[in-house]
């Protein structure tokens, strides 16, 4: 049986935080108090805990009932920004699979893949195989464009779409090798390592750290 390596892409839920008020008794608890100043916030905040994505929670589990439908076809239903979507990038086939060890725990096969969440980020993690590669973000697409009011060309409140179309450009391609968390996770390597910048920027830290103590010492 052939290697199969698993694909991974992200798109972004813009302005998440920004599109609800809190309630009022919320934004009476949560004000911060400046000297003599309260400052209210009236939307959401960003990773507050009364503030809860309930926007992109409920695109996860839309987008996953999608990404599981043996009767959807995306050539034919599909979010407006479905050709935005940049190609898959895979590894050169000189680079190895990495064999995996065996697992502690039974988990479930899964050949049509997985939509998660975090905060405002939606996380597509697909096996590649058959037409994975079609279905994968084009799920979370459809989701979001569902779900949220679409944009008419005559709307009469000025407001951006829910999509954040730069990082679909960037980060939205399937790929064996990507960033989600601040981690660069390799697939096919099977490896979880810092980004270049974010490695030299701790190395040096920590340089400095030891450098200290060697001088208490």
């Amino acid at each position: 049986m052939p290697y199969c390596t698993d694909l991974r892409g992200k798109s972004e839920f813009k302005a998440a935080y920004h599109r609800v008020n809190l309630h009022g008794d919320t934004v009476a608890k949560c004000a911060i108090i400046y000297n003599q100043f309260a400052l209210p916030s009236l939307r959401l905040t960003f990773g507050g805990t009364p503030c809860p994505n309930l926007f992109l929670e409920i695109c996860t589990d839309l987008a996953n009932d999608i990404l599981h439908c043996p009767d959807w076809d995306p050539s034919s239903t599909f979010s407006p920004h479905a050709d935005k979507v940049p190609d898959p990038v895979l590894l050169p086939a000189s680079v190895d699979f990495k064999q995996a060890k065996s697992l502690d725990v039974d988990i479930p096969l899964d050949t049509w893949g997985k939509v998660d969440d975090f905060i405002d980020d939606g996380i597509v993690i697909i096996p590649d195989l058959n037409t994975n590669q079609n279905h994968a973000i084009q799920a979370i697409l459809l989701s979001i464009h569902t779900i949220c009011q679409p944009l008419a060309s005559s709307e009469p409140i000025a407001r951006e779409d829910c999509l954040s179309p730069g990082n679909l450009a960037e980060e939205g391609g399937l790929s064996e090798c990507i960033i989600i968390f601040g981690w660069v996770i390799n697939t096919r390597s099977l490896t979880i390592a810092l980004p270049q910048k974010k490695f030299k920027y701790r190395d040096a830290n920590l340089r400095i750290i030891f450098s200290a103590k060697k001088g208490i010492l």
